[in-house]
């Protein structure tokens, strides 16, 4: 079970240090990107703040699913956060028309960061 656990917050982790970086950075590259799924206008300087936001969330969020291979109630706790965010902007994609393929990595980052929340769950209760 351990090795799931790991396995699982890698793919989780390979997609959150990232972003992470970029929204702190507030790279162009990750500003548009997050224009291209929110359409919230952050590359014209509109709703900035939700870039420092998903900065923070994702900064914490991955110490916290780190720490969770040690203590798995951080686990869940870095897993539901990032779930949480992954679920808004699937939810804004689906506000702004998207559908299909341009769902897909969003739903996938979502499943990965549900499965971390799983099994830190089982191995808090196991």
């Amino acid at each position: 079970m351990f090795v799931l656990r790991v396995v699982l917050s890698v793919l989780l982790l390979l997609e959150v240090v990232p972003s992470a970086i970029a929204s702190v950075a507030r790279s162009r590259v990750g500003l548009e990107r997050l224009d291209q799924l929110t359409r919230l206008g952050v590359v014209a300087g509109r709703r900035l703040w939700v870039v420092s936001l998903l900065g923070a969330v994702h900064t914490v969020a991955a110490v916290a699913v780190l720490l969770g291979l040690r203590w798995p109630a951080a686990g869940v706790a870095g897993g539901g956060a990032e779930a949480v965010v992954f679920g808004w902007v699937l939810a804004r994609q689906l506000a702004a028309g998207d559908r299909g393929r341009a769902l897909g990595a969003y739903l996938l980052f979502l499943a990965m960061a549900l499965a971390v929340v799983l099994v830190s769950a089982v191995a808090l209760h196991g």
